[in-house]
């Protein structure tokens, strides 16, 4: 397929998800250009989440899989990817939204850099209930980020949203799977090996709402995301070819996660990052039009 005519296949990996499917799938269907295939995935969940995606089985471009046994998050994502028929995909978690232009931008943004491997585009964070509360992506670069630049941008944080990333399947399709002790940093590692190996390009237009909930995979046991992220650090630093400057970035990230030397922005006064805290809400409801499923979803 051409790499000049870009398809999206946009797959949802579902885990006891009930609570929330609904307006994430809602969010696919409203797109103003129809993505290539909406893959929905469930990976054996307790609740009734696989009996809520049977009811969109006959809507157009759905497809309904599911892994032959459970998975795990990084199994399941690598599972999407490889079934994926697009020639791009975006992950797009099961309590997190797209605004209804992400599939129409990105193919734009694609077919104008078809060499990239990776498109994060900017978003919202929302509470609970997908209330944004303020923006995200306002200080990604905006410049093509040629190798290693984009491994020297991730190598300090997972700086994007997952959701709201447009990845060459081709490329994912190459990576060998990680360990499953490193399952919950596979986007960490995908974009850092991404910006290693290849071109990525990161946007700051808001294109999809991120979910802050009781359940955030990544945020709701901290701990556990760490032992997972040294973990994938410990693996791409043997099984890719670095120079000495990347792999002491390696080291030097290793440490830190080890130590857990989370540190607050010294360098800046409480009273400038209360002030950026509050541009970011600004910008909420500023030159954006929100969809109905952001607006009723209470």
């Amino acid at each position: 397929m051409s790499t000049n005519s870009p398809t999206i296949s946009i797959c949802i990996p579902t885990y006891n998800a009930e609570k929330f499917i609904r307006t994430t799938i809602t969010s696919c269907l409203s797109q103003t250009q129809a993505p290539y295939e909406i893959l929905l995935s469930d990976d054996g969940s307790g609740d009734r989440t696989s009996d809520i995606l049977t009811e969109y089985a006959h809507y157009p471009h759905v497809k309904i899989i599911s892994p032959p046994q459970r998975l795990g998050i990084g199994a399941h994502y690598r599972y999407l990817s490889m079934s994926a028929s697009g020639t791009h995909a975006v992950f797009l978690s099961c309590d997190d939204a797209l605004h209804p232009d992400f599939v129409q931008v990105a193919t734009r943004e694609l077919q104008k850099t078809p060499e990239i491997s990776m498109l994060a585009f900017g978003g919202f964070s929302c509470n609970a209930n997908l209330q944004p509360q303020s923006r995200f992506g306002l200080s990604y670069p905006t410049h093509l980020l040629e190798p290693p630049n984009g491994f020297n941008h991730f190598i300090h944080s997972c700086t994007y949203i997952l959701s709201t990333c447009v990845w060459n399947c081709e490329f994912l399709q190459k990576l060998n799977p990680l360990p499953t002790e490193a399952g919950l940093a596979t986007d960490w590692y995908w974009s850092l090996v991404a910006g290693l190996e290849s071109h990525i390009r990161l946007s700051r237009q808001p294109l999809g709402y991120y979910r802050y909930h009781d359940a955030n995979s990544s945020h709701s046991n901290p701990e556990r995301w760490k032992n997972h992220a040294i973990e994938m650090l410990n693996y791409l630093a043997m099984n890719h070819d670095l120079t000495e400057g990347l792999q002491r970035q390696i080291d030097q990230r290793l440490q830190a996660l080890m130590i857990k030397s989370v540190k607050q922005t010294k360098n800046s006064p409480v009273v400038i990052e209360k002030l950026k805290e509050l541009l970011k809400s600004f910008l909420v409801n500023i030159f954006t039009n929100h969809p109905a499923f952001i607006k009723t979803n209470h």
